[in-house]
């Protein structure tokens, strides 16, 4: 029997009516998986980049038969949208065997990707099985302030290369920046490259602490004024954040609970040695998946987000709401626990919440 009218709905529709359908359930629908800590690159802002020649970072990494069989299990337990990303994920010469492994695993994979070492090959099997989407971040719109970030003599012409093959085989690419002193006079010229060549473009000005403890990326980042200006001068930006604060008017920015945020209700994340954590920013406590397996690490998961807070700080008072973006990643990467509030963060969300707010 024809059909005439079959209404039909983009993954991305239909994706989000799901997460709608599942209403607060836990419900493991989406992870992201760092396939590798290393990187080509050596950005100055970076917070997890180990050198591409790293032999410890690379050891530490899982292999794609131990990738293929954690991807049996997020499959089972109904996983169906996966992040790949890093490092930079295309440093691993199996990158295609795992891309595929996803796929055929009937998941909906996503890339986050630097661009520079993409090839006919690695775009013709990105071709083949077409991802929901694929990022490349630029640090900039020309070679030298690219470059001035990435410290890579000659990223910045194989980062465009890049780009051009995606494109040319119709692949859906959005184009990103992180915005540092050393890159944010090229923002208006980072946009109209992406206008240019008929792409998304997004941008943010967030610096995190690195893993390790490090502070460099610090060097990096942009005033307190200077980020409020980003939310300003970029029309859907300044919308976005109108109707979050018309949503989120006077309601405290933490519940009792530790995570007030969604994480570990339909999120995880894996690193790229197999520890799972409940998102990408906030990794502790991490479970190896390699002696738990998934579904209890899962639970164990759902465990932390009973967590209730401990220590009485300003947040649980605090009129702000969700014009702040303290959270427990914040903490952890900063203070080294779950509840205390970072000050930088604090800063900013109270500036929001002066412009964006209702007298």
């Amino acid at each position: 029997m024809g059909c005439t009218s079959c209404p039909e709905m983009d993954l991305g529709e239909w994706g989000e009516e799901l997460h709608q359908r599942l209403q607060g359930r836990r419900y493991p629908l989406g992870g992201t998986l760092e396939v590798t800590d290393r990187c080509n690159l050596s950005c100055v802002h970076c917070y997890i980049n180990q050198p591409a020649a790293s032999r410890a970072a690379q050891t530490r990494e899982l292999s794609a038969a131990q990738i293929a069989g954690l991807l049996d299990q997020m499959a089972e337990a109904g996983t169906l949208f996966l992040l790949l990303t890093g490092g930079e994920p295309l440093l691993r010469l199996d990158f295609a065997e795992i891309y595929q492994m996803a796929r055929q695993r009937g998941m909906v994979v996503s890339l986050f990707t630097n661009g520079s070492l993409l090839t006919p090959r690695i775009a013709d099997v990105l071709a083949d099985s077409r991802p929901f989407g694929i990022e490349i971040t630029l640090y900039g719109a020309t070679p030298q302030t690219y470059e001035a970030v990435t410290r890579a003599p000659g990223s910045y012409a194989r980062c465009r290369r890049g780009i051009e093959l995606l494109l040319e085989r119709g692949l859906p690419l959005t184009l990103k920046s992180v915005l540092l002193r050393a890159n944010r006079h090229e923002l208006p010229a980072m946009r109209e490259l992406a206008a240019e060549l008929g792409v998304k473009f997004r941008y943010d000005g967030t610096l995190w602490p690195r893993l390790d403890g490090g502070e460099q990326p610090y060097d990096q980042r942009l005033s307190l004024e200077e980020m409020l200006a980003l939310d300003l001068e970029d029309p859907e930006r300044r919308r976005q954040w109108e109707k979050t604060a018309a949503a989120f008017s006077g309601q405290f920015v933490r519940a009792e609970r530790v995570y007030s945020c969604g994480a570990g209700l339909q999120t995880f994340h894996v690193d790229s040695a197999g520890r799972m954590s409940i998102c990408t920013m906030s990794r502790r406590p991490a479970y190896d998946l390699l002696s738990m397996g998934f579904q209890e690490a899962w639970e164990r998961l759902g465990e932390l987000r009973q967590l209730k807070r401990q220590l009485d700080t300003p947040c649980r008072t605090c009129a702000v709401g969700a014009l702040c973006t303290q959270c427990p990643g914040w903490s952890q990467a900063v203070h080294g626990d779950d509840e205390t509030p970072v000050e930088f963060v604090c800063k900013l969300g109270k500036l929001r919440a002066a412009q964006f707010l209702c007298p």
